[in-house]
């Protein structure tokens, strides 16, 4: 399976958040016992408003200024967990988060934002266990399910990823993203018509969604669907017109369905982008498909099972 054409953008969860002057969770306190917090109350409000503005590095040093003066000024801290993940530094975000859980273990959204940076870092383990922890603190929070199935896809616990999303569609019936990795597990299972189900809602809920329609023409391909892949195949390239891959399999497909001027079509089309592309290995593997047609073997091609791309 290919990656999520609209991936979970976390970075647009964090933009909002950090356009706050504090989580929603947290009781706001004033700060106004001392000089040093009054100084802090500064820095936090100058971070504020460089981040409104995506001054993220700014906003960062002026988060590090107000903790440096406060050294338990919750805020700041959730605040520079934010922005440090706005930069792709979700190490220096897991230990301000950490620093948020520290002080207040029980917050809820602190577990939460940390396991999406730790999932960011590929620590799938340690993201499954916070997401965890804050789903037992907010058990409603279907994007802590859905983020927690993405992690067990990763761990290749595939059926409990499915629970998670299962349980995510129950808070949300319409989320694309959750049937779409639900359908990929399902891939992976190889209970293929579920696939081609929750891919098809998918595309009810989107109709351009051109990865969808994309992983069903290739779940089609392995149960010899032809007709459907092709249908398919054609869809993801009436919305991704240099698709190699999908112009590629589109040529196997009307080869097997003994279209060969269609075929061969298809095949040169996939061979110039992927040479555009500097794609060699794609573009020899092409190659040999041409001369397959031009011999008119079409039985190996027919045994060829298209892969799940799991890395979604």
């Amino acid at each position: 399976m290919r990656k999520i054409f609209t991936p979970i953008i976390i970075l647009m969860t964090l933009a909002v958040q950090i356009n706050c002057s504090a989580p929603p969770t947290f009781a706001r306190t004033t700060y106004l016992n001392s000089v040093n917090n009054d100084d802090a109350q500064v820095y936090f409000q100058s971070g504020i408003a460089k981040g409104k503005i995506n001054d993220f590095v700014g906003a960062i040093s002026d988060f590090s200024k107000a903790v440096s003066l406060n050294e338990n000024f919750t805020q700041s801290y959730w605040a520079r967990g934010l922005a440090k993940a706005k930069i792709a530094d979700f190490a220096g975000a897991v230990e301000d988060f950490s620093k948020v859980i520290e002080i207040n273990p029980n917050m809820q959204n602190a577990y939460f934002m940390r396991g999406l940076s730790k999932k960011e870092m590929k620590d799938y383990t340690g993201a499954v266990e916070d997401l965890t922890q804050e789903i037992s603190i907010n058990p409603k929070n279907k994007d802590a399910y859905l983020i927690r199935g993405i992690c067990k896809k990763e761990l290749e616990l595939y059926q409990s990823a499915i629970d998670d999303f299962n349980r995510t569609l129950y808070f949300d019936y319409q989320n694309i993203e959750a049937y779409y990795y639900k359908a990929g597990c399902e891939w992976k299972m190889d209970d293929l018509d579920a696939a081609v189900n929750d891919y098809s809602k998918v595309i009810s809920l989107n109709s351009n969604y051109a990865n969808a329609y994309y992983n069903r023409a290739c779940i089609r391909w392995n149960l010899n669907d032809y007709n459907g892949a092709v249908d398919d195949f054609t869809k993801t390239i009436s919305l991704n017109k240099d698709d190699a891959d999908a112009y590629f399999l589109r040529g196997l497909s009307y080869l097997l369905k003994d279209e060969y001027k269609l075929a061969v079509e298809d095949l040169e089309h996939a061979r110039n982008i992927s040479l555009l592309d500097e794609n060699y290995e794609l573009y020899e593997g092409i190659m040999e498909f041409i001369n397959v047609v031009k011999t008119g073997d079409t039985k190996s091609i027919s045994s060829v099972k298209v892969p799940n791309k799991s890395n979604n």
